[in-house]
């Protein structure tokens, strides 16, 4: 249960120190989406088996997941889009996202080597790797999205 709130603390100490919050009306629809998402996609991988965090009651479960849509997934999201590259060319931008889907992906594999996740049915550490990239291409264009209003 450490695992996760540790991460979550970490998150907002990262929002804390090195967040510009003058920019935070500009990254709050792409926060929410990314909130909104973790909670659709937490549900349906409950609902299909994909992959679980096992805890000893459904409570600690909850609070895995609370702890994760209310800091973790919105202020990476913040983070993402306040350090992307001035000049978004496609080259950079991907680059960009590839450091951002490595960072992703090793604290996955903390989760998964520490026993706090664990994989079920089909789902893997690539198929989630493949996801992270989708993930973060969908959070650039939201962002570009509304930035134009």
């Amino acid at each position: 249960m450490a695992f996760f709130f540790i991460l979550s603390a970490l998150s907002w100490i990262c929002f804390i120190c090195f967040a510009d919050k003058k920019k935070f009306r500009e990254f709050y629809p792409t926060c929410l989406l990314a909130m909104y998402m973790a909670s659709t996609v937490d549900f349906a991988a409950h609902h299909y088996d994909l992959w679980n965090y096992p805890a000893p009651s459904g409570k600690q479960t909850y609070w895995y997941h609370l702890s994760q849509q209310l800091g973790l997934y919105p202020i990476v999201v913040y983070l993402f889009l306040q350090w992307l590259p001035q000049q978004q060319r496609f080259t950079r931008l991907t680059r960009y996202i590839f450091l951002w889907t490595v960072l992703a992906i090793s604290l996955e594999w903390i989760a998964i080597s520490g026993g706090y996740m664990e994989y079920k049915r089909w789902w893997n550490l690539g198929l989630s790797y493949i996801a992270d990239w989708i993930l973060y291409f969908i959070f650039y264009w939201n962002y570009k999205w509304w930035s134009k209003f």
